[in-house]
């Protein structure tokens, strides 16, 4: 890989990291203080991204890195899938919940600076989903981390736009879109985490890995 694509792969991941990052704390203010449990949902898909973007770092090259750095890294995704675990958890109870009081006319309508969010979110994320497309053209076909980043970015676009569309049915159709929406990226959500949790705990679990033999 030359300098040029180097520099590339690089910015890519910072502004990955960075953008998704900043965004799961936008989306997740914007979402409670807006009432729109897809927002939050969103968000919590950002934070996803942005330590799967970590990790893309760190674990390229096992043996370049070290153990030491390559445990960590797993432990910190423990952290984080138990983070998402219970955020996810309470995207869906309190979806259930604003469905129930939505039947009973009870829910107001999501705010529209969550409206506004969400496009932003959109925009933000299909611009650095262009831009990683872009890259890849210039680098090796075996680098496989851009590819990895490409589809998650793409995933994120339409995890988005689902959200844009479900708040904005909440504002004017139907106020049960922002709940249903809500739901639909939990479920895509939760076996991403569920993986997540399942490879960090067996590999922080994994003793020989610290010189330790297990009888």
């Amino acid at each position: 890989m030359n300098k040029n694509c180097e520099l590339c792969r690089k910015r890519l991941i910072l502004w990955s990291l960075f953008l998704n990052l900043f965004l799961s704390l936008v989306k997740g203010m914007v979402g409670i203080l807006g009432s729109s449990e897809s927002l939050i949902s969103d968000g919590l898909y950002s934070f996803y991204q942005s330590f799967a973007t970590v990790k893309s770092i760190f674990l390229l090259d096992r043996n370049k890195k070290g153990n030491g750095i390559y445990k960590s890294v797993w432990f910190a995704g423990l952290v984080v899938s138990v983070m998402l675990i219970l955020g996810t958890g309470d995207v869906l109870v309190f979806s259930l919940v604003r469905i129930s009081r939505a039947a009973r006319g009870l829910l107001v309508r999501p705010s529209p600076y969550a409206l506004y969010t969400a496009i932003l979110s959109v925009l933000a994320n299909h611009l650095l989903y262009r831009y990683s497309v872009c890259s890849e053209k210039e680098m090796a076909e075996r680098d496989i981390s851009e590819s990895e980043i490409s589809r998650s970015l793409r995933l994120l676009v339409i995890i988005s736009s689902i959200v844009v569309i479900g708040i904005g049915i909440a504002r004017t159709l139907s106020i049960y879109g922002d709940a249903v929406a809500a739901l639909i990226v939990a479920i895509i959500l939760i076996p991403k985490v569920i993986a997540l949790f399942s490879q960090s705990l067996k590999v922080t679990t994994d003793w020989t890995a610290y010189g330790f033999k297990v009888t």
